[in-house]
């Protein structure tokens, strides 16, 4: 599977969407694209204003998995209620008697699905980042065990999801318009939090510290006294990858305005993928 999967299935998406309203009208995808346009606003609000408003308000520090469940369960309802509404709305105005009528279907009715196509797809790009940046922070994690050095050639590659997170950052703007909206697959704080989890690791360490593309920064001794504080010591422990990266002292480093830039540009999948190559035993060449 390549880095372009995520893409493709994205553009796979929007022309089977097309294709749809073209034959059967635009008025259901239209009303569920707005509805869930509504419900994604209040998700991601929710992920980052919850946490703020109920330590001002009742000082209670939410753990991450009780932000997502509130969010995602107000997203829900919002869902439900939004849907409800923009369909009759979206219907009386795409009636035959509506002023809309003439863009329910055929080719104005497939270029007005590309409005609830473009909602799923940035949808779908969350997802492929968050599900990308969680294998790619436990594949650098099981790089930093001990004994990685004896693995040679028996080593899974690199994980497919973060070639497809990739790949989609790789479109024009999309990396730094998402690291706007959830903060746990910001690339300063994800490659930060990997940083964290390589000082586990001597030999990779060793590997790592002579390239110039990342040496400057895992070398960095703040990263081993992160590991050693009491919230990110647990995360590791727990294998909790989205503590890790949204612990504050994480955060606080990862947003150093020296070090973000170069955090946002470590190229991490390079220097991992190398590293496990040359741990692959070398053919014996014999004498002759």
């Amino acid at each position: 599977m390549g880095e372009y999967t995520g893409i493709l299935i994205a553009v796979l998406i929007m022309v089977a969407t097309f294709i749809v309203a073209m034959n059967q009208g635009v008025v259901k995808l239209l009303s569920s694209g707005l509805a869930a346009l509504v419900a994604m606003a209040v998700l991601f609000a929710g992920i980052h204003f919850l946490p703020i408003l109920t330590k001002i308000l009742i000082d209670l520090d939410l753990v991450w998995k009780v932000t997502v469940g509130i969010s995602a369960g107000f997203a829900f309802f919002t869902y439900v209620v939004s849907r409800i509404l923009f369909g009759m709305i979206v219907k009386r105005l795409f009636n035959h008697d509506g002023m809309l009528h003439r863009f329910v279907d055929g080719l104005p009715g497939g270029l007005l699905s590309l409005l609830p196509s473009v909602v799923v797809v940035f949808f779908l790009f969350n997802c492929i980042r968050i599900a990308g940046t969680l294998q790619e922070l436990n594949y650098v994690d099981s790089l930093s065990r001990d004994g990685v050095s004896e693995m040679g050639g028996k080593i899974p590659p690199y994980p497919f999801s973060a070639d497809w997170r990739n790949g989609v950052e790789k479109i024009p703007g999309i990396a730094h318009t998402l690291d706007y909206l959830y903060p746990f697959s910001r690339r300063n704080r994800r490659n930060a939090a990997a940083c964290v989890l390589i000082t586990k690791s001597t030999v990779l360490m060793e590997y790592l510290k002579p390239l110039p593309a990342t040496g400057s920064l895992v070398s960095l001794d703040q990263w081993r006294i992160i590991a050693a504080g009491p919230g990110v010591a647990a995360a590791m422990r727990e294998l909790d990858r989205v503590a890790l990266v949204l612990d504050p002292a994480v955060v606080k480093a990862a947003d150093e305005p020296i070090l973000k830039h170069k955090l946002n540009y470590l190229p991490l999948r390079t220097a991992l993928v190398d590293f496990v190559e040359s741990l692959k035993p070398r053919p014996v060449v014999p004498l002759t």
